[in-house]
């Protein structure tokens, strides 16, 4: 019995040792290393090979610190070249010489060129563009470039006057910019042209029939956006059946595989499930001059008709005069009910509208606009070898203009000095349908697009003030001049 009780004891001795030895390797081991060395605000790497009495203990920040200096001095060059710098991050391209025809220019996401004796331009995108963060003071021989290929809801201080001239070059969705991409979600005429989702007025009619669908689509996920093009769709909804994919005014689910916003809009399947019916709502987010998205080609492309809101000038972009219907044509909502109810029962008609399938487009301004193209949509399934993409081609336009002016200053001639104005981006003030879908309401004071868009209206002029003075920065400047307003 005592043999009994003093292998117990000894059990429990043992596990009690073991425990103890868990409990170090968790807790004490770590502790240990708390050492005078070893300071407790540095993480250490303890991977170093310790057999090498004479290896040099580095602390692991310091490690990537020093890591970080060499890439910097591999990527700080001293270009003998002009310096075109993003000073908007959207390359992240450290730094790289490109030649644009027979020029070359040195292009960098990298703001520590911004004192370099060869900088020449800042480029800016559009949507992130803040008077908060600019390139400041502004240096005479400094230049501004603006790229804006985006809703004009993005950024409302680019649609003032006193904004837009602080810029030397632009590429935007306007015509009238220095380097238009009106049509940047048009891959081509071939693609626009192409037949391989169209369907034949029998199988729209039996789709129908058959099952069930409307004649008329919607699909949306961005809600209440300027354009109100929610209201105007839940009042065309009283005149004739519309099926509403998406988020805002839905009726009708998305397959699970193109439910997704950004990826399905894309995707085969819901090409196939536009090209089924007969009408497609191609409203824009808002209401600007040239300002059109793949909300206008897509169903041109896949062969149905589109009723168009958005670019005032859109017509002047169509495949012929017969293949859209535009919502500014119609006095009413409910005229344009009718007459769609009258398109959907009248074969003929509408058979019409879509004869530019097969006979192709017609426009001589579209064909011409894309035959001049020197770049590509940003799009790999839609490449051409021969073409390089917007932003690499806007970088070299303006990379040439720059050269141009050297060129002519160092033989003596004129430099050209070169400012936007409100024809290269401005867009209105937003607007509401009324009652009975006409564009014409003014919005309420509470309106947010409305307000944000007459905020900015206030902030250009000071901006562009604070900028000639040569200010180092502009964000207080700005509001001592709005406080000094609303008090006066």
């Amino acid at each position: 019995m005592c043999r009994h009780f003093l292998k117990r004891r000894l059990n429990r001795i043992i596990i009690a040792l073991l425990a103890l030895l868990v409990l170090w390797t968790f807790f004490g081991f770590p502790m240990s290393l708390k050492h005078e060395d070893f300071p407790e605000d540095i993480e250490y790497d303890l991977f170093i090979d310790e057999t090498k009495e004479d290896h040099v203990h580095i602390p692991l920040d310091e490690e990537i610190k020093r890591d970080m200096e060499k890439k910097r001095e591999k990527v700080l060059q001293d270009p003998e070249i002009p310096i075109i710098l993003w000073w908007t991050e959207f390359t992240k391209d450290p730094g790289s010489t490109r030649t644009c025809g027979k020029n070359k220019c040195f292009f960098t996401n990298n703001r520590n060129y911004m004192s370099h004796d060869n900088m020449k331009v800042f480029m800016f995108y559009g949507t992130d563009f803040s008077p908060n963060d600019l390139p400041l003071p502004r240096e005479d021989f400094h230049e501004w470039a603006l790229l804006h290929e985006e809703s004009p809801k993005n950024n409302y201080l680019l649609m003032h006057e006193d904004t837009l001239a602080l810029f030397n070059h632009t590429s935007t969705f306007r015509r009238e910019s220095d380097f238009p991409i009106s049509t940047q979600s048009l891959p081509s005429i071939e693609w626009l042209e192409r037949n391989g989702y169209f369907k034949t007025l029998n199988q729209k009619n039996l789709y129908q029939k058959q099952e069930g669908i409307a004649p008329v689509v919607y699909v949306q996920s961005d809600c209440d956006p300027p354009s109100d093009r929610d209201h105007y769709v839940k009042l065309l909804m009283e005149y004739i059946r519309v099926d509403s994919y998406g988020r805002c005014l839905n009726n009708k689910k998305l397959a699970t595989n193109i439910a997704k916003p950004i990826q399905g809009m894309a995707h085969a399947d819901f090409y196939e499930l536009l090209s089924h019916y007969k009408f497609v709502l191609s409203m824009e987010n808002a209401v600007c001059k040239d300002y059109m998205t793949e909300k206008l080609w897509r169903p041109l492309m896949v062969g149905t008709v589109p009723i168009i809101f958005g670019s005032p000038t859109v017509r002047d972009f169509l495949p012929d005069n017969n293949s859209a219907l535009l919502i500014s044509d119609f006095k009413s909502v409910e005229h344009l009910g009718l007459y769609l109810q009258h398109l959907n029962s009248n074969d003929e008609k509408y058979e019409k509208m879509l004869l530019w399938k097969s006979e192709g487009i017609k426009n001589k301004f579209l064909r011409e606009t894309l035959a001049s193209r020197t770049w590509s949509p940003d799009d790999l399934n839609h490449w051409e070898p021969d073409h390089i993409n917007f932003v690499d081609a806007f970088e070299c336009f303006v990379c040439n203009r720059i050269h141009e002016n050297i060129q002519s200053k160092t033989s003596g001639g004129k430099v050209i000095e070169r400012q936007a104005n409100i024809n290269h981006l401005g867009c209105p003030k937003r607007l509401k349908f009324d009652s009975k879908g006409r564009y014409t309401e003014e919005a309420g004071w509470m309106d947010y697009w409305k307000g944000e868009w007459e905020r900015q209206k206030e902030v250009s002029p000071y901006l562009r003030e604070c900028v000639r003075q040569r200010l180092p920065l502009c964000q207080d400047f700005i509001r001592a001049k709005l406080k000094r307003k609303r008090d006066f």
